[in-house]
């Protein structure tokens, strides 16, 4: 959907593209450009949710982009050879480059933000109880993002269905699993989005916020 000024999409659990890697499964959620394959590396921006499976992993190298990881469920110590040791429980994050050797102790289901050079990212998570309604602010200011052209914002949902509403725009609903994107061109503004968790538990957002 395009609304004035930017463009929304709501991507489904079904239509994400599922992988193996050494330590498990990966689920890609997005990747920009659009028609950029994660296998050549030549990527802006990637996210993705993954499941580690095993005991003790060595993550996937990927040189010359940064990441940020953020664990849903479960618990996992992480190794960066020759920098920082980090140990993450459920909505914890850790910042590293791609170009480390990473060693991962533990099993856990995490969310992944991948950004190469020309972009700089950043991931939050916040919560809902039933029935709870939320607005976000979509505005971003700083000296530092005036470089960058677009920004997008990403809400992936998790455990139970919710409400979206955004100016100008139809009602949408999500589910567990979907992913909510909108894009703009930086330092345009737009209506704050409104959640409502319409399920009978506690619903859980993971944001994702990318400037490039």
């Amino acid at each position: 959907m395009i609304g004035i000024n930017y463009s929304v999409e709501i991507l489904r659990k079904n239509e994400f593209e599922v992988s193996s890697w050494s330590g498990g499964s990966t689920t890609q959620l997005y990747i920009f450009p659009r028609d950029a394959l994660y296998s050549e590396r030549k990527f802006k921006w990637r996210l993705s949710s993954a499941k580690v499976e095993v005991d003790e992993s060595i993550f996937t190298p990927l040189p010359g982009f940064s990441r940020i990881i953020m664990v849903i469920e479960g618990e996992i110590h992480l190794e960066h050879q020759g920098h920082h040791s980090a140990e993450l429980k459920a909505y914890e994050k850790d910042s590293f480059s791609g170009d480390w050797v990473t060693r991962c102790i533990g099993k856990a289901t995490d969310f992944n933000l991948m950004t190469n050079k020309d972009c700089s990212g950043e991931l939050d998570q916040f919560s809902l109880d039933n029935g709870e309604r939320t607005e976000v602010i979509l505005d971003h200011e700083g000296g530092s993002i005036k470089r960058y052209s677009f920004v997008t914002d990403a809400f992936y949902f998790i455990g139970g269905e919710s409400m979206v509403r955004l100016d100008g725009m139809e009602r949408q609903y999500t589910h567990d699993g979907d992913l909510l994107v909108i894009t703009r061109e930086v330092g345009q503004s737009i209506s704050p989005v409104e959640l409502i968790n319409q399920s009978s538990g506690e619903l859980n957002v993971i944001r994702a916020v990318i400037y490039y």
